[in-house]
C-alpha cells in the first residue's frame, strides 16, 4: 500500500490526506446532527404530548367540578319547595325562594369561566329560572335537555349548536317527567378560544370532538380532514395520550390526542411538520451543503498547496522564525541538488554572518554607552558649582542658622551622587531624591522667585532600575534656559503618571522661551540617532533611555500648557539588566 501511495504524485496525495483526516470530522458532525435532530424531535413530541395530557385532564377538572356543583344545587331546599310545594307557599314566599335560586345560579355560572348560562326548569309551574331571567319553559329546550346522561362517561348534549349539562332530578322510572331540570350552557366562542390558546404555531390547532354524538369544537378544517384524523384515532385504541403522523391533502401533520373516560370527548392537537421539525431539516440541508462546500475547498487548497511547493517553504519559513525568536544556531543539512539547495545554503551564509555582525554591534554600543555615562557623570556644571559654592560663602559669614545646615547637607548629598562611579545605574528612588536634592539647592539661590511642586512616585516604581543622571538635567534646563530670568510668577512643576505598563514623568516650566521653531528643532534632534551629535543635557538622557529600555522609550518634548517647556520621560514598569 505504502509502494503504491508514493506512486500516486503531490497533488492527489494532498487531496487523499485532507479527505482522511476530515472525514472522521464529517461523520462525527453527522451523527451528532442526526442524534441532535432525533433529540429536538422526542423533546417536541413529548411536549406536544405532555400539554395534551394537561389540557386534557383541566377539562376533565373542569367540567367535573360543574357537574358536581350541579349535583349539590339539585338539592338545595328552595327548589324542592317550587317544585313540588308550591300551593303550600303564599306569594311572597315564592317570589323569595325564586331570588334565593337565582342567587345560587349566579354563583354556578361564575364559577367557570366556560359556563355561559346556569338555569332550572321546573315543569310545576311551567318556569324557567336563570340568574338574571324567569320565563315560561320552551317546550323544545326543555325535551332536549330532560335527557337522562351518565355524567361519568359523557355528561354533554349537543342542541342546535349549542352545548349543555343537564341534571334531571329526580330520576323516575315511570316515565314521569322530573321535578325540575337543571341545565348548563357551555360558551362555544369562550372554550373554542381557550383551545386556540393551546397551540402556539400558526400552522396547528386544537379540538375537542365527541365522535359518538358527531359535533366538534375548534378547528376550521373541512370534515374531510376530520374523517381523516378520526381514521388515525380509531386504530389507535390507546387510552393514553398518543402521537402520530398523517398525511391530509398531501400535507403531513403531527397529530397528539387524549381520549376522555369522563368527558367521552377527545382533545386533538394537531400541527404541520414542516413548521415543527421544518428548522432540522433546514439544519440537514445546511450540513450538506457545507459538506459539498468543503469537499470543493480540499480541492482547490490542495492544488494551490501544489503549486507553491508547500512543503519545503514551511521549513524555510520556520527557519526564518526561529531567527527571529533570536535563534542563531539554526542550520540545514539538504541533501538535495534542486533550487532548494541552493536557498538553504545562502541561508545558512546569511545566519552565520547576522550572527557575527550582531555581536560586532551589541559589543561597540556597550562600549560607546559605557563611555557616555562614564563621561556624563565626569562633567560638573562650573556655573551651578561657583553659584552653590557663593551662596554657602554668604550663609558662612552669617550667624549660623538651619539654612546653611540644610544647604550643605543638600550640596554634599548632590556631589556624592554625581561623582559615585561604581555603578552606572540606580533605582529610581534614587534618582528622585537627587532630583529633589538639587530642587532643595536651586530653592535656597532663588528663595521664593521659583514655585516648585513635585509630585510623588508612585510605590510600583520605587525600586525600578534606570540609567543615573536622567531627571535632574531636565531640571537644570529648566532652570537655566525657562526660569532664571523670569523675575516673578515662575512655576515648576515635577508629575508623575501611569500609562497602562508605563509611568510618565513630565517636568514642566512656565518659562517664555518655548516656541514652536525651538521645540521642533529639538524633537528632529531626539529623532536623529547619529553618534556625532552632542551627547550632554536633553539630548544625553534621552540616548541613553532608548539604549537601555529601547526605541520606543525616551523623551517627548512639548509645549506645556501655561506656555513652557514640557519635557516627558517614558519608562517601562520593569526592566531586566
Amino acid at each position: 500500500m505504502k509502494a503504491l501511495f508514493d506512486t500516486i504524485k503531490i497533488y492527489p496525495k494532498l487531496i487523499i490526506t485532507f479527505l482522511i483526516v476530515l472525514t472522521p470530522l464529517f461523520t462525527l458532525s453527522l451523527v451528532m446532527n442526526k442524534y441532535g435532530s432525533a433529540s429536538v424531535k422526542s423533546e417536541i413530541t413529548n411536549s406536544m404530548l405532555s400539554k395534551v395530557h394537561f389540557y386534557n385532564s383541566t377539562l376533565e377538572n373542569e367540567f367535573g367540578r360543574t357537574i358536581a356543583i350541579m349535583r349539590e344545587f339539585a338539592r338545595y331546599d328552595d327548589l324542592d319547595l317550587l317544585s313540588n310545594r308550591t300551593e303550600i307557599m303564599n306569594y311572597y314566599e315564592q317570589r323569595g325562594a325564586i331570588r334565593n335560586l337565582q342567587k345560587e345560579l349566579s354563583v354556578i355560572k361564575n364559577s367557570s369561566t366556560y359556563i355561559q348560562e346556569a338555569s332550572v326548569h321546573i315543569p310545576s309551574i311551567d318556569r324557567t329560572i336563570s340568574d338574571d331571567n324567569f320565563g315560561t319553559i320552551q317546550q323544545d329546550e326543555f325535551d332536549a335537555l330532560n335527557v337522562l346522561t351518565n355524567h361519568f362517561e359523557s355528561p354533554f348534549i349537543y342542541w342546535q349548536d349549542r352545548l349543555f349539562i343537564s341534571l334531571p332530578y329526580p330520576i323516575k322510572s315511570n316515565r314521569q317527567p322530573p321535578d325540575f331540570v337543571v341545565d348548563i350552557e357551555i360558551s362555544i366562542p369562550l372554550l373554542k378560544n381557550a383551545l386556540l390558546q393551546f397551540t402556539n404555531h400558526t400552522a396547528g390547532n386544537t379540538m375537542l370532538v365527541h365522535f359518538e354524538d358527531g359535533w366538534r369544537i375548534g378547528g376550521d378544517e373541512p370534515e374531510g380532514f376530520l374523517q381523516a384524523i378520526n381514521s388515525v384515532i380509531q386504530a389507535d385504541n390507546a387510552d393514553n395520550a398518543e402521537l402520530h403522523s398523517a398525511t391530509v391533502d398531501g400535507q403531513k401533520y403531527l397529530i397528539a390526542f387524549e381520549k376522555s373516560k369522563t368527558l367521552g370527548t377527545t382533545l386533538i392537537m394537531y400541527e404541520r411538520e414542516s413548521t415543527v421539525l421544518g428548522p432540522l431539516d433546514r439544519y440537514t440541508v445546511w450540513f450538506w451543503m457545507i459538506s459539498i462546500l468543503t469537499l470543493i475547498v480540499i480541492m482547490i487548497v490542495s492544488y494551490s498547496v501544489y503549486r507553491l511547493i508547500h512543503r519545503p517553504l514551511r521549513t524555510l519559513v520556520r527557519a526564518f522564525r526561529k531567527v527571529e525568536h533570536g535563534n542563531l544556531s539554526v542550520a540545514f543539512d539538504y541533501r538535495g541538488r534542486d533550487e532548494f539547495q541552493y536557498l538553504y545554503t545562502q541561508f545558512n551564509a546569511m545566519v552565520q554572518r547576522l550572527q557575527q555582525m550582531i555581536q560586532e554591534v551589541y559589543e561597540q554600543k556597550f562600549r560607546v554607552q559605557h563611555a557616555e555615562l562614564k563621561q556624563l557623570q565626569s562633567q560638573i556644571n562650573p556655573h551651578f558649582l561657583y553659584n552653590s559654592l557663593f551662596i554657602l560663602y554668604r550663609l558662612a559669614k552669617k550667624s549660623r542658622d538651619e539654612n546653611q545646615i540644610r544647604f550643605s547637607k543638600y550640596l554634599s548629598d548632590y556631589f556624592q551622587f554625581i561623582t559615585r562611579n561604581s555603578s552606572d545605574t540606580v533605582t529610581l528612588a534614587e534618582e528622585v531624591q537627587h532630583a529633589k536634592n538639587y530642587v532643595e539647592i536651586q530653592k535656597m539661590r532663588f528663595a521664593s522667585q521659583i514655585e516648585v511642586a513635585f509630585g510623588e512616585l508612585p510605590a510600583s516604581y520605587v525600586d525600578l532600575t534606570v540609567p543615573r543622571l536622567i531627571i535632574q538635567p531636565l531640571l537644570e534646563n529648566a532652570y537655566k534656559y525657562g526660569l532664571e530670568e523670569k523675575e516673578t510668577g515662575a512655576k515648576l512643576t515635577v508629575q508623575f503618571a501611569e500609562d497602562q505598563a508605563d509611568l510618565l514623568i513630565r517636568v514642566e516650566d512656565n518659562g517664555e522661551l518655548a516656541d514652536e521653531e525651538l521645540i521642533a528643532n529639538l524633537r528632529r534632534k531626539l529623532d536623529v540617532q547619529d553618534a556625532g551629535l552632542e551627547t550632554t543635557g536633553i539630548l544625553n538622557v534621552h540616548r541613553r533611555l532608548q539604549l537601555q529600555f529601547g526605541a520606543e522609550y525616551g523623551l517627548v518634548i512639548a509645549q506645556g500648557e501655561s506656555g513652557g517647556f514640557s519635557v516627558t520621560i517614558r519608562l517601562p514598569r520593569t526592566t531586566s539588566m
